[in-house]
Formats: C-alpha cells, sequence, structure tokens
C-alpha cells in the first residue's frame, strides 16, 4: 500500500492524478485514493497517546475515558478502511466515498480533540499561557455533562485564521493501519523536503511554529534547518528495521542541522547507510542537494558516494564521531575577531573623505604638525581588502582609538590621590575628575574628540543600544581582549574572515585591525605552517558558515575547537617548510604586484605551469606532510597528494576548481581530527579546565565586549 502526504491540496490532488496514470488504466473510473492520499502539515499533530492525554507533552498518562473513545474511533476507522482498500478495482467510487465519508465522520472528533491541543499551543507565545489554554481545552472534554464540541471546534478553527493558516495531520489516526499492526510504522519513506532555513521557516509559518517543532523533537536547536525536522518526523514513523530516504541540502551534515537531525537519529538507534553528499539537481535551477538512506537499526553495506565504508557518521562522513567538536582550553585567548569600528569618522581615509564621511591623509599630517601629541591616538588601521589585495599587506588607513573614557578634568579641592574610593567612582559617574588623574581620557585630544563628534556622533544617535549610543566616542566593539594579548608581539598572524582562500600571513602587531580580519595571537613560525597547512583548512571549511562557495572564518568554528599537534613549537621541520613558504610566496606576490586572493586564484588554476607557482604549490604540500607527521599520522603523510579537482573527481562544489586532496583523504583527515578533539576535550573535562565546567567561564574569543 502506498501512503501520501501533503501541505497542499493541490500537491495531493496531482499525486492522485499521477498515481492512476501510473497504473496505465486509463480506460477505468478515477482509482480511489482520498483514504491513502492526505494533505495536511506533516510536522504538525499528535499520537494517539497525546490526543488520549489532551497534552502535546508525550510524558502525560491520559486520562482513562479519552484512551478508550480515541482507540474505540480508531478501531471503527481501520474496519472501514480496510473494506475500502479490500474492494476490487471496479468498485463504484460512489461506494468508495460512502465508506470513506463515514469513516471520516467517526474520526471527527478525535482530530476535533487533537486540533483543538494543537491550537492551544498556538495560541499563546509563553509556555505558561499555553498550559493555562491547554488546561481550557481538556475542562472542555471532561465537563460535568459532556464535551463541549463547540468550543472544541471554534478553538481548533483558530488555526485556519489570520496569516499562514495550519492543518494539522495526525498520523496515527490517519492511517490507523500502518501503526495497530505489530512492528507498526511504515516500511519505507521517502520524500523531497522544503528547503528552508531559520529565518524562511519562521516567516513563511505562523507564530510559535518553531517553538512547537522544538517541543515535539527535544534537543532540537532553535537555528537548525527544518530539513532536520522532516529527518526527525521520518524515523519516528519508521517501523523497526524501515528505512527512509530524503533528499536534504549540504547543512543536513552541519552544524545545528546536523545535531537537530542526524546526530539525535542516530542516538535513538538509526544508522545511515547510504550518503550522496553533492548531488546536482536536474534541469535549470543551480541547486546541489544531500540524498541521505537511514534505516532504523542495523546498517547494510554502507557507501558514501557510491564508495564502500564502515560507518557513516552524522557528518555524511566515514568515522565514529557524531557530536559537535568541543572548544578546547588549549585554544582560548589565541584568536580573535578585529574590532567593530561602527563609524567610518573615525578614519583619515582619502576615499572616505572624497564622500565627506572622514578626513583625509593630508588632513591627518596637518592635525599631527599643529599638535604632534595627537599622534598618540592615531593608528595605522588595516581591513581584510588591504590584507588580501595588496602584494605588502600594507594599510591605506590611519584611525582615531581613544580607548578611553571621556572623562573632563577640571580643578578640584583635592588630587585623585586625596580622594576615597567612593569620592572617585562618584568624580567618574560624573564625568569629571582632578586634573592629576592619572589615565587618559578622550578629552585630552580635544582635536580628535571634535573630528569624532563632527563625523561619528550623528550616526550614533540612531543607535538602539544605549552603550554604542552613549559612548559614541569609542569603538563600537573595540575587542580588548585581542590588544591586550597581542601588546607584547612584534608581530601577528592574521586571517580574511570572508574570502574564497584560507590566506594566512605575518601583520605588525602595532595596528588597529578591522571586524574582517581574525587575529592570532602568535609570532610562532609553526603556527603559521599549521593554520595555513590544508590540514586546517580542511577543519575550518567544514564548521565554517559559509557564504556562496567562500570560507567564512570564525574564531569559535574555525580555532576553538581545532586540536593542535603535541609540541607544535617544537616542530623543527613544520619551522623550516613554513618559513620557506612564506618567503616564496612573498617574493611572489611583489614580483607580480598581486595579493593573495589573485596569487591563490594561479594557485588553484591546473593552466598556470609557471615556475614561480609550481614551485609554491610543492612548497604548500611540503608544508602539508610535515604538520600530518607532527600529528603523527605518517600513513597520512605518504599518501598526501592533492590533485586538480573538478566535477569528473569531485562532487562538492567547494573544492571543484582548487588543488586539493581528493574527498576520501579529505574525510579520513576530518575523522582524526574530530577523535583527536573528543580526546582532547576528554582529558581536560578529566582536569577539570574545559571550557564551560563548573567554576570555569567560558571564554569569549570573538572578543565582543559585553555592555
Amino acid at each position: 500500500m502506498i501512503y501520501g502526504v501533503d501541505k497542499n491540496p493541490l500537491a495531493t490532488d496531482l499525486a492522485k492524478l499521477s498515481l492512476w496514470l501510473a497504473t496505465l488504466a486509463r480506460d477505468h473510473e478515477f482509482t480511489f485514493l482520498d483514504h491513502a492520499l492526505k494533505s495536511g502539515d506533516s510536522l504538525v499533530g499528535l499520537t494517539e497517546a497525546q490526543i488520549a492525554a489532551v497534552h502535546w507533552d508525550t510524558s502525560k498518562p491520559g486520562l482513562p475515558l479519552f484512551r478508550q473513545l480515541v482507540q474505540e474511533r480508531v478501531a471503527e476507522a481501520m474496519k472501514g478502511r480496510a473494506e475500502i482498500q479490500a474492494a476490487p478495482d471496479d468498485t463504484a467510487r460512489a461506494i468508495q466515498e460512502a465508506r470513506h465519508h463515514s469513516l471520516e465522520a467517526r474520526l471527527r472528533d478525535i482530530r476535533l480533540m487533537g486540533d483543538a491541543v494543537i491550537a492551544a499551543f498556538f495560541s499563546a507565545d509563553k509556555p505558561k499561557a499555553r498550559e493555562m489554554k491547554r488546561t481550557e481545552v481538556e475542562s472542555w472534554l471532561t465537563g460535568s455533562l459532556a464535551a463541549d464540541w463547540d468550543k472544541l471546534a471554534a478553538m481548533a478553527a483558530t488555526l485556519k485564521q489570520g496569516p499562514h493558516p495550519l492543518t494539522p495531520f495526525h498520523w496515527e489516526i490517519e492511517f490507523p493501519e500502518v501503526f495497530a499492526r505489530r512492528n507498526g510504522g511504515f516500511d519505507a519513506i521517502v520524500g523531497n523536503p522544503p528547503f528552508a532555513g531559520m529565518v524562511t521557516t519562521s516567516k513563511s509559518n505562523r507564530d510559535g511554529f518553531i517553538e512547537w517543532l522544538q517541543t515535539i523533537h527535544r534537543n532540537a536547536h532553535g537555528n537548525a534547518d527544518l530539513v532536520a525536522h522532516f529527518f526527525r518526523r521520518a524515523f519516528s514513523l519508521l517501523r523497526r528495521d524501515g528505512i527512509f530516504g530524503l533528499i536534504a541540502t549540504n547543512t543536513i551534515g552541519q552544524g545545528d542541522t546536523r545535531e537537530t537531525g542526524l546526530r539525535t537519529i542516530i542516538a535513538d538507534g538509526g544508522n545511515i547507510f547510504r550518503a550522496r553528499r553533492r548531488v546536482r539537481w536536474p534541469g535549470e535551477a543551480a541547486v546541489v542537494v544531500s540524498v541521505v538512506h537511514v534505516v532504523k537499526g542495523s546498517p547494510p553495506q554502507s557507501f558514501v558516494d557510491n564508495r564502500p565504508v564502515d560507518r557513516i557518521s552524522a557528518y555524511l562522513v566515514e568515522g565514529s564521531f557524531d557530536a559537535s567538536p568541543q572548544r578546547l582550553a588549549s585554544n582560548s585567548k589565541k584568536a580573535f575577531k578585529g574590532s567593530v569600528v561602527l563609524g567610518i569618522g573615525f578614519t583619515f581615509d582619502d576615499e572616505a573623505a572624497v564622500k565627506g564621511k572622514s578626513l583625509s591623509l593630508t588632513d591627518m599630517e596637518r592635525i599631527v604638525r599643529a599638535n604632534p601629541r595627537n599622534k598618540e591616538r592615531i593608528f595605522p588601521y588595516i581591513g581584510g581588502e588591504e590584507f588580501s589585495n595588496d602584494p605588502r599587506h600594507s594599510h591605506r588607513r590611519y584611525i582615531i582609538d581613544f580607548a578611553a573614557e571621556p572623562l573632563k578634568r577640571e580643578g578640584h579641592e583635592k588630587k585623585w590621590s586625596e580622594l576615597n574610593s567612593d569620592e572617585q567612582l562618584a568624580c567618574i559617574r560624573r564625568g569629571i575628575v582632578p586634573l592629576d588623574y592619572p589615565e587618559p581620557v578622550a578629552a585630552d585630544w580635544p582635536e580628535l574628540l571634535e573630528i569624532v563628534e563632527k563625523f561619528v556622533k550623528p550616526q550614533r544617535d540612531k543607535e538602539n543600544r544605549p552603550a554604542r549610543r552613549d559612548r559614541w566616542w569609542r569603538f563600537g566593539d573595540r575587542q580588548p581582549g585581542l590588544y591586550s594579548a597581542i601588546a607584547t608581539l612584534p608581530r601577528i598572524l592574521a586571517i580574511t574572515q570572508t574570502s574564497p582562500h584560507l590566506a594566512v600571513s605575518w601583520l605588525s602587531s602595532q595596528q588597529v585591525f578591522d571586524q574582517k580580519l581574525v587575529i592570532l595571537a602568535t609570532a610562532s613560525e609553526p603556527f603559521f605552517g599549521l593554520v595555513q597547512s590544508r590540514v586546517h583548512e580542511i577543519w575550518a571549511r567544514f564548521f565554517a558558515s559559509t557564504m556562496k562557495d567562500d570560507l567564512s572564518y570564525t574564531p569559535s568554528d574555525c580555532f576553538r575547537t581545532f586540536p593542535l599537534p603535541p609540541e607544535i613549537e617544537a616542530s623543527s621541520e613544520i619551522n623550516s617548510t613554513a618559513r620557506a613558504y612564506h618567503e616564496h610566496r612573498a617574493a611572489l606576490m611583489i614580483a607580480r604586484n598581486q595579493g593573495m586572493t589573485k596569487t591563490y586564484n594561479r594557485f588553484h588554476d591546473r593552466t598556470d605551469t609557471s615556475e614561480a607557482i609550481r614551485r609554491l604549490r610543492e612548497l604548500h604540500a611540503a608544508m602539508d606532510r610535515a604538520v600530518l607527521e607532527a600529528f603523527g599520522w605518517h600513513d597520512l603523510a605518504e599518501r598526501a597528494e592533492p590533485i586538480f579537482l573538478d566535477e569528473t573527481n569531485e562532487d562538492d562544489h567547494t573544492y571543484q576548481g582548487r588543488l586539493f586532496w581528493p574527498s576520501d583523504f579529505r574525510d579520513e583527515v576530518l575523522a582524526r581530527l574530530l577523535a583527536l578533539n573528543a580526546e582532547r576535550h576528554a582529558e581536560e573535562v578529566r582536569l577539570g579546565i574545559a571550557p564551560g565546567m563548573k567554576g570555569r567561564k567560558e571564554d569569549d574569543d570573538e572578543g565582543n565586549e559585553h555592555e
């Protein structure tokens, strides 16, 4: 028997027509399928037990009266459905419709109960208010005389009112024979769920829809893609040893979507036995999908992209680790996001000056000549664009950075040192301090403060966040942890936050860094080799958010969880290969007057056979092997051979057009890194130093100031 459900009634009707045509029975009356193909929201519905309990919480026992009522009505429906299913093909449609109408009438009250309970959930936006409304629904059913079906119907009808009307679908009520048999559930489920992220899901459904999904699916993340919930629903509807195959976006194996969907399914006894991770959608739409097959029980032979493997993890790679990697204490206070300036008027920028948004470099020189002390608060300022496109990573702008409160100095009866702590605090709160106040304040540079007041304050006055609006002379988020961590370093490593290539290089630490740069607080040569290696790039690309095919590198996702090789600082092999690589790349960029973006475009272009690029490729491969050796993965180091990837040998379009390791080798590296992360985290837990443990604050290496 074939069953089907679609939210759109028109789609359900088209499915009926398609099945009729598929039978090649065009000369016969239209086959009756109303009992098998139905309309409703497959993610919004209750089980028999939930309806009997008059509650969406499956832990509630239910009331004996309702359990009996539900069981009796479902049994009657099963009998009527059996008559429809057993009827000969030439049975008149009118007879089938009459039978169907009769059984639908017997289910009306049960549906109404379920719909009313769901309507109670969607009637409020807080758990307490929802429970009060649900209790009211229950009271209508348990009245002293009889159930108040009119009130229940009115409550259920609210689901059809307002924007995004909703039609619940109670699977166990609609297809009772599927679930009433021994080892109940569907034998197989196939489908193509809608592709929608959290924002789209929220906007295209009723208020409270995401909260509903989190209520029925334990441990679900609110920002998981909708497809994860279809995976969860399909798995719950299977019988033991049943299978489902669904089409999804590639996010099904990533981040919160993976945690909500595949990881939970595996923890509940499911196994992925076939996964095609990058399948180009037929037709004109430029869409790439993943096709995933799951069994509710022991898996048969498993395949990833038609390659046999021992086990498929929730990441859709061969391996045994399904959970998200943990942040590691050993990686804390090493990687930071740059400053969120929030005001181009802080800068001396020739391009912005032409538009009247800031002052020019000539203006800066004039201001410094007039008062040399102003130079104390003016710093080189560099962002992702200069870093990526200038062959020497030279900055073209300067920025005013007070890094202090805007106190005013005035004459007081007492000196600062003569004030007690309460008096000092009172001064600071009033914004006025004695002339001998020991710390610098913005008002000590009146010419610079006047510039910021003119160019920045008008925009900051429109800010909703009080801290940013009221402290307009400061950056939006200065990231003080970053500048404290690099204060004594002669140089640091920088990475462009969003770029088609993972490109790492050295910068002077005596600069202000824009938010489009990620800064690593280290001057270590081996660290450069590690972070620039393909080993780290695999990790970064897998766990970073994506913007088209660009890499979006963030400290929390890409670095804090990355397990470092043991004693990396002592690796002479990484040290020597990293230095040679960086020196050759720097000379190449200067010689061609090209930044890192264009240089790596050439690096990955198989038609570029110039000697300089060929040598850069060789040095990169040598650096990769040194990193693999540092991890102790000698077998991988021996096999690490990058190849040019294209549609003929690579399904993942993120890697197509790149000189990189093939997918099976990448999977092996990723699996080992995941295992090493789990091992390191377990050791930190044992030592009591793991981030987030009781008594240990979770570091915020994104650098945001909490205001």
